[in-house]
């Protein structure tokens, strides 16, 4: 069991294995600039690129989740929408205000996570096009 933050994590894990950044991440299946935002603590993987990250080292998603909870203000999210169903915040401004609204990781959690959401909609929007034709 490691102790420290995800970040601090991946980066004794590539030491440990004497690995390069370029070495870790063709190694994971992930871009370098990726790896090293996760591992300064930039951006917070979402979870397919953290399973990726997982089996490129070798070790279960688990150990890479310890000790990282990231967990929401729900009154703070709550506001954030309601403002912008009343037209008082942008959605971009809702947006970002419930990404301020992270604790225990970086704010960018939330972004990654509509990231994955959208990737998977156009996914499934090219799959069907392609069955179309």
């Amino acid at each position: 069991m490691m102790q420290g933050s995800l970040a601090e994590r991946l980066r004794v894990l590539r030491a440990r294995r004497g690995l390069t950044l370029i070495e870790a991440a063709e190694k994971a299946g992930v871009g370098r600039d990726t790896l090293s935002d996760i591992e300064r603590g930039r951006r917070y993987p979402v979870m397919p690129t953290l399973a990726k990250i997982a089996k490129g080292y070798g070790v279960p998603v688990e150990d890479l989740l310890e000790e990282d909870v990231v967990t929401f203000d729900n009154e703070a999210v709550r506001a954030a929408i309601t403002a912008a169903k009343a037209g008082k915040l942008t959605t971009k401004e809702a947006a970002q205000a419930i990404a301020d609204s992270v604790r225990g990781g970086p704010a960018d959690a939330l972004e990654d996570a509509l990231e994955l959401l959208l990737e998977h909609a156009e996914r499934g929007r090219s799959e069907d096009h392609a069955w179309a034709e």
